[in-house]
């Protein structure tokens, strides 16, 4: 089984993240501020600004990619922190949880939104500041992705003493020396995932703590359109094996309407936008192979042990997400080839 070979897709979502954060604050669905770190040539795509980049994506037939990519991030976002509420409310004696990031890349979601899962800024749950509370992330990927991004995230520990958003967030250096937050490499054609995450000495196992269950979200974000699907479900029973019941599984897929006779033949239906993106993504050595029906992947997930508690899209969110900052787009504008599903462990 293999995610990815190189890291150009995650260096792109990066840059999304990136300049999703180079908005005026009032237009931002979300702020990254160690985005920049996880790319070459952020300094270039500051100078540029986002009317530039924006501009740029239109020209090349793209626009609305950027806004996909961004809606799926802080949808995530919201779903991760509304997980970790609902455990910390559920769990009376015991308010341990993990995350478990498959496919990692160069997600910050760890070092961005760690003091949210850890229930200090919900002043309406008193009981997360007397009961026992531990939270991991655990982040999985290649060994030669791990490689880099740990790179980087020690580069960003020297520029976090200058970074005005740093007082309000636990310090890298703090998370990542205290194993808060810890990088699992994996050689996902070579190694076994469920013995290399059972023997990681911060995950915890549904059979670990008979007395205290320690419930997980699962993110597996822009992964499955890279892989066969029998590697997408050996991936996703591994993980049931190890998780507990009413554990949450974040995922995401490209909806089948994408391909046409042979995966690596787009629709004449399909909108040119979205056909420009599957060209571009093949492009650069990374083409999107798999596609579902919602139908399709419903049924899939129930045989993997998981039930589907939603399945939506970019539409969904226009108004929702992006209304509220001035940027809703017209039906022309979006792209609505990923779907984004919320499913529990049963």
């Amino acid at each position: 089984m293999a995610f990815f070979r190189k890291d150009g897709t995650a260096q792109g979502v990066a840059k999304v993240r990136h300049y999703e954060s180079l908005l005026p604050t009032e237009q931002q669905l979300y702020h990254d501020p160690y985005a920049y770190g996880m790319f070459p040539g952020s300094y270039i795509q500051y100078l540029m600004g986002p009317k530039v980049i924006q501009s740029m994506y239109r020209v090349f037939g793209l626009g609305g990619m950027i806004d996909m990519i961004s809606v799926r991030t802080r949808l995530l976002d919201d779903q991760v922190i509304k997980a970790r509420k609902e455990q910390l409310h559920l769990q009376k004696e015991c308010k341990n949880g993990q995350l478990i990031i498959l496919g990692a890349g160069y997600d910050t979601r760890g070092f961005r939104l760690l003091d949210l899962w850890n229930g200090s800024n919900d002043s309406s749950d008193n009981d997360t500041t007397t009961a026992s509370s531990t939270f991991h992330v655990i982040e999985v990927d290649q060994p030669e992705v791990q490689e880099k991004k740990v790179k980087n995230m020690q580069w960003l520990m020297t520029k976090e003493t200058n970074d005005s958003n740093s007082s309000n967030n636990p310090s890298i250096s703090h998370l990542m020396e205290s194993k808060q937050v810890s990088f699992l490499p994996v050689n996902f054609v070579t190694d076994n995932l469920q013995e290399k995450l059972t023997s990681h000495e911060q995950f915890s196992s549904s059979s670990d703590n008979k007395q205290h269950t320690t419930l997980s979200i699962i993110t597996m974000e822009g992964v499955t359109q890279y892989i066969p699907k029998e590697s997408t479900a050996d991936t996703l029973k591994k993980m049931h094996n190890i998780v507990s019941v009413g554990s949450t599984l974040l995922i995401t897929y490209v909806d089948q309407d994408c391909f046409g006779a042979t995966t690596s033949t787009p629709p004449s239906s399909l909108s040119v936008k979205t056909q420009n993106m599957m060209q571009l993504v093949s492009k650069v050595g990374e083409p999107w192979i798999t596609g579902f029906t919602p139908g399709h992947f419903a049924s899939f997930l129930q045989q993997c042990g998981y039930q589907v508690q939603s399945d939506t899209t970019l539409s969904d969110y226009n108004e929702e997400y992006l209304g509220v900052v001035g940027r809703k787009l017209s039906e022309e504008e979006m792209i609505c080839a990923e779907r984004f599903v919320v499913a529990n462990v049963i």
